[in-house]
Formats: structure tokens, C-alpha cells, sequence
């Protein structure tokens, strides 16, 4: 096609548009011959095609609509608009179909145009939004660090360890009373396969899916919140979680705030402002965004996410537990990605069949640890020696597990010489050093004991934590406070978080103990030492109408008790001028008649014994004389300070123990290998759903060989043995005249083994009958057992010969044991009781029938009791398969 054959438009005519509109989109909308559309808006063609004209040309030239004559021609034109009206002069000389063709041609060159500029725009955003959040997580914040100290993250981080799967139903109201114990256990797991990488953290679940909801739980302090702060550094610095385009994080204490009906795009806009733009794509690409709602635990309103109604919508208005459960449950947004985190105190009222993926925080790894005892000694060597200061103190040690108390660890090590005080010992001995350490550093205006102005301040902030923690509350208000603006902002600033919340025409300040187990010291703090207590927490009746369960004050007591001991009272007197407590005779009066009560009626009794040594008082157990010692300290996963209690109760009351209940806590061959002292004088000893293995084993073997050995009793239920553990009980029974009954029901036992064991009444007259109910035996193997000639040694069936009198004790220590267990845990415990009858020959005996009844009824009874809905209806659940199972006889 040669240029000679052009012929130029000597007319341009101006043709107006409505507003708004574009000249293509009147060519998209209207059918107009090619030519005549060429014709009738070639002003506005110059003036829209000039930014294109270039990618216009080249796709002519590529579909052969343009000559290279031509092309070149229109190229080297000066400016963009001549270049246009060059390239519509040779269109029109065309004809009307590559006019045509043409016209297609610059259609999809500006919409392919628009959308580069429009993903141009979005990555700009996201580049932006990428910046704020880097800003933002940059630095790390410590508990008492003056105002203006700025700490960077990347110099404190230390990595943290996740792991698949959640919290053991074990887990006791205030979950603080295991701090370091599930990380001692899965430190200890020889196999890595639940270990959890960050980069792993939205991993495929199989093949297909990717997980949507996430909850990462675990304990205060373990650093729940830091594992946020470092997954937003990784996606704003581009290290990690490419795959999401934005990444939204919320605090639930910041939800809290919110008490009118609000969108979700109001509540993102609120703290992501920047992105009120483009907000429409990010929900338009909602499979590409990541919500992070941090801190579910402090949730004012964690019991209301059981909804009727959803939101669908983000323009749509609703309350905050409506919009939170509709984001959870995947009815707003359900191409998105959500994570929770929480403390384990309050996952039951996440709706957790929406939960695919459970991850659980459990904080340093030892090496961990000395990693950061280096960093914040800022030396290497110095470190490491306090490192190994604190390694051979199992309190302080697990102590350090969690973040949050490596941090108070060393800040009072660090300042121990300028105390003139021995070591800590307890917990309580800490958080007392602790407090003097920061107001040393910190309250350098009221430092002097003198005036009293120190003290006035601290009872006052223990006014406040007392109060509240018969509350259940974690934050308050300022107003709310009439002593506030009386205090010290010293002590104020060193205790307590202050966060400034914009309300509707004026700011309101609300407060929070910079940890919770520092509210619960101030609160026990108070207690000891304030003169005039309107509501006395230690009151029954009191603690009944607040709704205080079991367990809620725990930790208040073991705070109470160590603050009230000799040498804490020392300590605070010489630096706080303060007087002995009053309620030093009358709490351990309390304790003492508690710790006689308890172990008389085998009741659980661990977090007594925390406040006993919580006491350093040797002389005190000179006054513990129960007519019986029964220790209940099952249900809870035990970690070193729990054995180093035990080891301390039991050297200073040095009685014969009449019961030992260590059911479900753990218990592994070097923690029976610590107690094998005490094990000889031990007549009952309960290690049930323990894991033990062949070393565990010989142990015990080794203590009923002994010729000190009471042990009359020996429960093994649900421990995982097999035949070769089995068997080295079997060889050492020759050796025992003590052991009259050992309960082996629920293990993977064979009848090779137990057929080995059968004739044991041939070398031991004591063993009166050992119980393998739900072990691994077939139908024939149990009918040639009830033909050996010694039936009462194997039971290994529930039938008429054995009768209701040789099974009731059983089952009253399971009903022992479901009085004293929460709700979750008797779900777990009875689930195994449904599943070990259910292997059990023999079910037809008329009297087992009153058994079922009692169940019955006892979890009719605790269903009504409880208030969280998914435990009452795996209760329910069970309460039927029970009722099915009865009827099956």
C-alpha cells in the first residue's frame, strides 16, 4: 500500500459528547458505519488516541493493516496528534472493512491500556499499604520501656516454635499455671512432624485445599502477638506470603472500642485509611487477602459469635460480634484468608467446624533461650553465664520458655547485686524483684520510701487489678477511676499500657496491666497489704455470685501466699517501708487446713501445694497432719516446678502415701525416676493416659522389686504398652509380695503376652487380679482366657463370675474423676470409658445397667450447667451413644 493513494480530510467538524463519555465508549455503544464514525469524531479520535498512538501503530503493522511505508509515514511525524491525524487520513482511504478493523484494533488497545494502568495503580497501593505496615511493625515494644525508647525488631526477634494441632482438653481455666509445660513436651517429642515452619503457616491441607481459617493459640507471654508483628514484617518486607496481595490486622482490644453498628469497610478504613480507594478491588480479589484478628482472648464479646443472622456485604451495617462471627464463619468475604489468635482460655466459643488448620505457639526452644539471654545482656559470654545460672533452676528455667517472662527473668537478674537480696526461688520472688527493679529505673520522681508516695501508688494500682479481677475485666476506663489522676505517672507509666481512643467529639484513655499476671500480683499485692476490704475474694458465697470458677485464682493464690512469706515481707519492708501483712497468720492458717482437707479427701490439690512452696517455710509442715495422705494432682500437663512442688511437699511431710493420682500429666520415665523415693511408700499409685515407654517401665519395675515397697495397687490404663513393657512388669513380679491389683485396661497388649502372664498365681500369692479390659484380643482369644483354671488373675471381660462388687471400685474412680474434671475433659475421659466398654465381652450383666443410669443422669446435669454450646452438645452426644450402647445388651 503505497502513500500516494491517501487522500487527506479537508474538513475536521467538532462533535460534542455527553459528558463524561469517551469517544470509543460511543463507538462501543452505538453501531456507526466505520468510515462515518472515522469522520464524525475525529477531534475527539486526536484527542484519545494521541496516548496510544504508538501501541496503535505497531498492532496495525503486525495484523498487516499498515505497509512498513506506511507505518514509517505516520511514525515520523512530529507529536503524538499529527501522528493520529496521519494514520486516520490512511485508514479512511481504506474502505469501510479495515476502517472496521481498524476501530476493533483501538478498542482493545485502550482496554488493554486501562487495565495496565489500573494493575499499575493496584500494585502502587499495595506497595504503599506494604510501607505502612513495615512502619508500623518496625519496632518491638517492651514491657517498661521509657517513653521514646525505640527497640528495633529484627535485633530482639528470636524464632518462636509452632506446631500443628491444639491445646489438650487438660488446659485449666487460668492456663497461665502451665507456663513452659506443653513447650517441655513437645520439646521433648523425638519426631519433627508437627512442627510447623512460618512459611508453612497456609500450606495446602491436601491436594486441593489450602486452609481459610487459621487459629494460632497459646498461653500470655508466649508471644502470640510478636508471631503477628513478624508476619506482617515478612509480608511488607517481601520475604514471606507473596501470595496475598494485602494483609489486614485487627486487634480485638481496638474492636472493643467500637459500640455502635458499623461496615467492615468503615472498621478497615479506621485503621487502614490509605486504602479507602481501592478497597472495592481488594474485595473484588478477596482471594488474595489475608485478615489477621489478633488477641480473640480479650474479646468483650467472645460469647456471642453463636449467630442466627450473617452479614454478606461490606457496606452492610451490623454489630462488631455479628460482622466478626460472619467474617470467621466465611459468610463476608469467603475467599478470603483469616487467622486468629487467642489464649486458650476461650477457644471453646470459637466456632471452631469453621478452624482447618490449629496451630499452637509454644515459645523458645533452649537454644532459643540462651539465644536470647545474648541478646539482651548485649555480650555473648555474659549471656551464656546467666544462661546457665538459670538452666539449673527448673523454676526460672521453665519460666523462660514464654518470651514475655524470659524478658522479666533477665531484667531482674540483671539488677539482682543492686538488690542485696538472695536469688529468686519462686514465682512470687520474681515479680517482686521484678517490681523493684522498675521502680529503681523507672519511678525516679516518687523513689523515696520516706514519704510514702511509692507505696500510695502501688496499693492503688493493686486497688485497681483487685477490683477488676473480681470483674473478669482486663481493660478499664480512666474516667471510670477516680484515684488515677492522684498517681504517680512514674508508677503509672512503668505498670500500666495507655492507649488514647478517639470516641465521637472527645478522646478517652483506657488502660490495661502491661501483663495479666502482673494485674493478678497487684491484686494479691492488695489484698495482703491494704487495711479495708469492702469484697473479700477469698469469701465462698462471694466467689459464687462474681461467677469465679475453679481455677480463676489460681495463680492470685500462689501470688498471695509468696507476698505474704517471711522473706518476700522483708524485701518489700526495707524498700517499700511497709508493715507485715495482717493476713499473714489468717492465709496460712487457710492454707494449712486446706492442704489436711484435701489430702484427706483425695481432692484435687496441685495448686495448694504451689502455694505451700510458694511459702520456703520448712517449719510449716510440722502442722500438716491429714489422718490419710491421698495426692490428686492428675489432669494437668506437669512441667519441672510442678515435680520440684511435689518433691518439696513430700520430703517435708514424710508420711506414708495412701494414694498417688498422676493420671494425664504426662509423666515420662525421668520424672518417675525423681520420684522413685517417694514411690516406695506409696500403697496406690494412678499413671493412667500417660505415655510410657520400656524405660518408664523398669522404673516401676525396680520399685516393686524392693522389699520397702507398699504398693498395693497399680493403675496402667491407657499408657500405649505393649508386650515387651508388658512383660518386664511380668518378670518382676516373682520378686513383689505387696501388689494385690493392676489395671491395664485400654493398651496393646496381645494374648501371646497375656497368655505368658497367665501363670503368674504359680510364683505370686499377693496378685489377686489384673484387668485388661480393651486390649488387643479377638473374640477367641477372651474365650480361651476364661478357661484358664485362675480366672480371677486375667479379667479380661465384664461377666456375672466377676460380679458388680470387684467392678464398683472402678467405677467410682470414674466418677471420682469426672466430679473434678471440667467439662472438655469429661467429654475426653468418658469418651474412652464409651470406647473401652465397647470392646468388652460380657455387657449383658444385669447390675451394669445402674451404671448407664448414673451416667446418665450425671451428664444430664452437667449439660444444663454448661454455657458453651459445642461442649454442651458433644456432652449430648455422648450422653446418647452411652444410652445406645445400654440398650445394645
Amino acid at each position: 500500500m503505497n502513500s500516494s493513494h491517501t487522500r487527506p480530510y479537508m474538513g475536521e467538524e467538532m462533535v460534542t459528547t455527553e459528558k463524561g463519555d469517551t469517544v470509543l465508549n460511543i463507538l462501543s455503544n452505538k453501531r456507526l458505519p466505520a468510515l462515518l464514525f472515522l469522520q464524525t469524531y475525529r477531534v475527539q479520535l486526536v484527542n484519545e488516541l494521541e496516548y496510544y498512538i504508538v501501541s496503535i501503530l505497531d498492532q496495525a503493522l503486525q495484523q498487516q493493516l499498515l505497509s512498513r511505508d506506511d507505518y514509517e509515514e505516520v511514525y515520523y511525524e512530529r507529536g503524538p496528534r499529527n501522528q493520529v491525524r496521519k494514520l486516520l487520513d490512511l485508514i479512511y482511504c481504506l474502505g469501510e472493512e479495515n476502517a472496521s478493523i481498524f476501530c476493533e484494533l483501538f478498542l482493545k488497545v485502550k482496554a488493554s491500556r486501562t487495565q495496565q494502568n489500573n494493575v499499575s495503580e493496584y500494585a502502587k497501593i499495595i506497595h504503599k499499604h506494604k510501607q505502612v505496615l513495615g512502619r508500623r511493625s518496625d519496632f518491638i515494644k517492651f514491657y517498661n520501656s521509657r517513653h521514646g525508647e525505640k527497640f528495633y525488631f529484627s535485633d530482639y526477634f528470636v524464632n518462636l516454635l509452632l506446631v500443628n494441632g491444639h491445646y489438650s482438653l487438660e488446659i485449666k481455666k487460668n492456663e497461665l499455671l502451665t507456663f513452659g509445660q506443653q513447650r517441655i513436651h513437645l520439646q521433648n517429642k523425638k519426631e519433627d512432624k508437627c512442627k510447623l515452619r512460618l512459611n508453612q503457616l497456609f500450606d495446602q491441607l491436601n491436594e486441593k485445599r489450602v486452609p481459610r481459617t487459621i487459629l494460632v493459640s497459646g498461653v500470655a507471654g508466649i508471644g502470640k502477638t510478636v508471631f503477628v508483628q513478624k508476619l506482617l514484617l515478612d509480608f511488607s518486607s517481601a520475604v514471606q506470603y507473596q501470595h496475598f496481595d494485602f494483609v489486614l490486622n485487627f486487634t480485638f482490644r481496638d474492636l472493643n472500642l467500637i459500640n455502635k453498628p458499623v461496615t467492615l469497610r468503615e472498621v478497615i478504613c479506621k485503621k487502614h485509611g490509605h486504602l479507602s480507594q481501592t478497597l472495592d478491588n481488594i474485595f473484588k480479589n478477596s482471594h488474595k487477602l489475608l485478615v489477621v484478628l489478633d488477641g480473640f482472648d480479650e474479646f468483650k464479646s467472645y460469647n456471642q459469635l453463636d449467630l442466627e443472622q450473617y452479614v454478606f456485604h461490606p457496606d452492610e451495617e451490623t454489630e462488631i460480634p455479628q460482622l466478626i462471627g460472619s467474617l470467621i464463619k466465611g459468610e463476608l468475604l469467603p475467599d478470603a484468608t483469616i487467622l486468629l489468635t487467642s489464649r486458650p482460655t476461650v477457644i471453646n466459643h470459637i466456632p471452631v467446624e469453621c478452624i482447618e488448620r490449629f496451630v499452637i505457639i509454644t515459645g523458645f526452644s533452649v537454644t532459643e533461650i540462651e539465644d536470647y539471654f545474648q541478646k539482651f545482656f548485649g555480650d555473648k559470654q555474659l549471656g551464656s553465664e546467666q544462661f546457665v545460672v538459670v538452666k539449673e533452676n527448673h523454676f526460672l528455667f521453665t519460666l523462660c520458655y514464654i518470651p514475655a517472662f524470659c524478658w522479666i527473668v533477665c531484667s531482674v537478674l540483671k539488677d539482682i547485686s543492686t538488690l542485696n537480696t538472695e536469688r529468686p526461688k519462686t514465682m512470687t520472688d520474681i515479680y517482686c524483684h521484678y517490681l523493684l527493679v522498675l521502680l529503681k529505673h523507672h519511678a525516679h520522681q516518687v523513689y523515696s520510701i520516706k514519704d510514702g508516695a511509692v507505696l500510695h501508688g502501688i496499693l492503688a494500682l493493686g486497688h485497681i487489678a483487685y477490683h477488676s479481677l473480681l470483674k473478669h475485666e482486663t481493660l478499664f476506663y480512666e474516667k471510670d477511676l477516680e484515684m488515677f489522676h492522684t498517681l504517680p505517672k512514674d508508677i503509672v507509666n512503668s505498670f500500666l499500657d495507655i492507649t488514647c481512643v478517639q470516641e465521637l467529639g472527645y478522646t478517652e484513655n483506657v488502660l490495661s496491666f502491661t501483663h495479666f499476671t502482673i494485674q493478678e500480683f497487684f491484686a494479691a499485692f492488695y489484698y495482703a497489704h491494704a487495711e479495708n476490704i469492702n469484697e473479700d475474694i477469698m469469701d465462698i458465697d462471694l466467689q459464687k455470685s462474681l461467677g469465679i470458677g475453679s481455677g480463676y485464682l489460681d495463680l492470685f493464690l500462689r501470688f498471695l501466699s509468696g507476698l505474704i512469706s517471711v522473706r518476700n515481707q522483708d524485701i518489700l519492708s526495707k524498700h517499700l517501708n511497709l508493715y507485715e501483712s495482717k493476713k499473714s497468720q489468717m492465709f496460712t492458717s487457710w492454707l494449712v487446713k486446706s492442704i489436711v482437707e484435701y489430702c484427706e479427701s483425695g481432692s484435687y490439690i496441685l495448686n495448694l501445694l504451689h502455694c505451700f512452696f510458694e511459702q520456703q517455710r520448712s517449719s510449716l509442715a510440722s502442722r500438716i497432719t491429714p489422718s490419710v495422705l491421698r495426692l490428686n494432682v492428675s489432669d494437668n500437663v506437669f512441667s519441672p516446678i510442678d515435680f520440684d512442688v511435689i518433691e518439696y511437699f513430700l520430703d517435708l511431710v514424710p508420711m506414708e502415701i495412701e494414694e498417688l493420682d498422676l493420671t494425664a500429666t504426662h509423666v515420662d520415665a525421668a520424672y518417675l525416676k525423681k520420684l522413685q523415693p517417694y514411690l516406695y511408700r506409696c500403697k496406690r499409685l494412678w499413671l493412667g493416659e500417660n505415655n510410657l515407654d520400656i524405660d518408664a517401665i523398669s522404673i516401676l519395675s525396680s520399685v516393686l522389686m524392693s522389699p520397702e515397697c507398699k504398693m498395693e495397687l497399680l493403675g496402667l490404663g491407657w499408657t500405649q504398652l505393649e508386650d515387651d513393657e508388658f512383660l518386664e512388669l511380668y518378670r518382676c513380679l516373682p520378686h513383689n509380695c505387696s501388689l494385690t491389683g493392676l489395671w491395664l485396661e485400654g493398651n496393646n497388649i496381645t494374648f501371646e503376652a497375656i497368655e505368658v502372664f497367665s501363670n503368674i498365681s504359680s510364683f505370686n500369692s499377693t496378685l489377686r487380679h489384673v484387668v485388661l479390659l480393651g486390649n488387643n484380643l479377638q473374640p477367641e482369644n477372651i474365650t480361651a482366657l476364661k478357661g484358664k483354671s485362675d480366672k480371677s488373675i486375667i479379667v479380661a471381660h465384664i461377666d456375672e463370675t466377676y460380679g458388680k462388687d470387684f467392678w464398683q471400685g472402678w467405677w467410682e474412680w470414674i466418677f471420682q474423676r469426672c466430679k473434678i474434671c471440667n467439662d472438655e475433659k469429661i467429654v475426653s475421659f468418658l469418651t474412652k470409658v464409651y470406647r473401652g466398654l465397647g470392646l468388652c465381652d460380657g455387657k449383658e450383666a444385669k447390675w451394669m445397667n445402674d451404671w448407664y443410669i448414673q451416667i446418665n443422669a450425671f451428664l444430664q446435669e452437667r449439660i444444663q450447667q454448661c454455657s458453651i454450646k459445642n461442649i454442651a452438645k458433644k456432652m449430648e452426644d455422648l450422653r446418647q451413644m452411652f444410652q445406645q450402647q445400654s440398650e445394645s445388651h
